[in-house]
């Protein structure tokens, strides 16, 4: 083991987190050995996002094909994170396979409490496909230092969702190519605001205000968008430097931006996180002329209120288009999702393995697109082979568009998963509301995310960056992908 790996390992046990050294972690010698090869039962822990739900009714099919029972639990976002780590600091993890968001991989790997999953992917090769998963989605969700540390079930990137209706009555109609720019977004956003449609007055779009999560979720889509970075040279470039950049004139333009679109959203939107505004596009009055989210809202507005399976008003009346871009800067959009990893404190490596696999594949991912209990509510589909299903298409039609947001994504650079990420998004999140709520300019609360992001960062052991850095680019994913394949 390196120096700098040791020096990594003591400040991690100091800050309080596991004694598995990074060193260990990222060479598979730091998980536990002693597996249960026979094992009939595997425990899951699901956050309860939609994908959930779907997975939930075809969970017999695994005990059928593997012998294995999944039990599977769900929790909320905050209770998700809040209890594996919990439980990981603590060593009482009693989960074989958990849902990993992509912020989290830093910490959770560097820190040795989930096993990577280079060998059981070459072993398995012919299983898994690895080379049927869309790219973009493995680099954002699944890799960490040129590892595979989890497997994606939910893959979610970003959109604009428009009602049809209200662009015909209206004159509208969506500009393409070149002209599909964020200010020609905003300049339709006006047109629509304040005016009647079949009685009701209209608002030009909505907005997820909520912070600090929600909040940083939709203002990161659009700064980068516009070419934001939030560090000098971090994660793709080495040596790595988390020099603060997040206080640039493209940053400043995005949230002057993004008040704008507050503006033009009803003024509830400042406490609105995540379904909160995709259901207000869907519910009552049908009142929200556009907006954009993650894509799994593309067919979660068709019901009324989430995953109620009642038909919304608008379920025949609106169509979905790519993000905007920001002129000649090329764009980025945001990736995130859900994957599935095997935490080093199972015994149950091979079961969990199998439930990684089954849950991935594209025979069950499709047969979670047809479930149609809640109206056929999931299409976050991680594989490229599903984009060009018939039975699949029909439902979602959709589906060659999303597949292309997923071409232009890189969730890595939209919220670049820094080891202190959830510290700095809720620093982020905190100043932008301030300037919602009119307590600061975007200039003065942007200066005040550089002054706390770099206290954090170097308080951390981040600035400056003196261990073992990793090019992380799109191109080091595709190369551990052909060497898995």
């Amino acid at each position: 083991m390196t120096q700098s790996r040791k020096t990594f390992s003591r400040r991690r046990v100091l800050q309080g987190s596991a004694a598995l050294t990074a060193g260990a972690a990222m060479s598979g010698l730091g998980f536990n050995v002693a597996r249960a090869q026979n094992a009939d039962t595997v425990r899951v822990l699901s956050v309860e996002d939609p994908f959930f739900f779907a997975l939930k009714e075809v969970l017999p099919d695994f005990e059928a094909q593997t012998g294995i029972k999944a039990e599977l639990e769900s929790l909320s976002y905050d209770a998700m994170q809040a209890r594996l780590v919990s439980s990981f600091v603590s060593g009482t993890s009693d989960a074989d396979v958990i849902t990993i968001d992509q912020m989290w991989n830093a910490q959770y790997v560097d820190n040795g409490w989930v096993r990577t999953l280079n060998d059981l992917a070459a072993r398995d090769k012919d299983d898994l496909d690895i080379g049927d998963f869309i790219p973009q989605t493995l680099h954002t969700q699944s890799t960490w230092r040129g590892q595979l540390m989890s497997l994606p079930v939910a893959a979610y990137a970003q959109g604009v969702m428009y009602r049809t209706d209200v662009f015909e009555q209206f004159g509208l109609s969506l500009p393409e190519g070149a002209d599909w720019t964020w200010e020609n977004y905003v300049g339709i956003l006006q047109e629509i605001h304040g005016r009647d449609f079949n009685g009701t007055q209209m608002h030009g779009t909505v907005v997820s205000a909520q912070q600090p999560v929600p909040l940083v979720h939709m203002v990161s889509g659009l700064s980068a968008s516009h070419g934001v970075r939030w560090f000098k040279d971090f994660p793709d470039v080495t040596p790595w430097d988390f020099t603060p950049t997040i206080n640039s004139p493209e940053m400043l333009q995005s949230v002057e931006l993004f008040r704008t679109l507050a503006e033009l959203a009803p003024p509830e939107s400042i406490n609105y996180n995540w379904f909160d505004a995709g259901t207000r596009f869907s519910t009552g009055a049908g009142d929200i002329g556009m907006f954009y989210w993650w894509t799994p809202y593309f067919y979660l507005i068709k019901n009324d209120g989430y995953m109620s399976a009642v038909k919304s008003t608008v379920i025949d009346d609106y169509a979905v288009a790519p993000l905007p871009t920001a002129g000649a800067t090329p764009q980025t959009v945001s990736i995130g999702g859900w994957a599935f990893g095997i935490p080093t404190s199972s015994e149950k490596v091979d079961a969990a393995w199998e439930f990684l696999k089954w849950s991935s594949s594209a025979e069950t991912q499709k047969k979670m697109g047809l479930v149609d209990k809640f109206n056929f509510q999931f299409s976050d589909f991680a594989r490229q082979s599903l984009y060009d299903d018939s039975d699949l298409k029909g439902i979602y039609p959709y589906l060659d568009a999303q597949r292309q947001m997923f071409a232009d994504g890189n969730g890595k650079i939209a919220r670049p998963p820094a080891p202190v990420y959830t510290t700095l998004e809720g620093i982020l999140g905190l100043e932008l509301n301030k300037v919602l709520i009119g307590q600061q300019t975007p200039q003065e609360a942007l200066e005040a995310v550089d002054a706390l992001f770099t206290n954090v960062l170097k308080g951390n052991f981040l600035m400056p960056y003196s261990l073992e850095s990793f090019a992380d680019t799109q191109a080091a994913t595709d190369a551990l992908i052909k060497e898995l394949a």
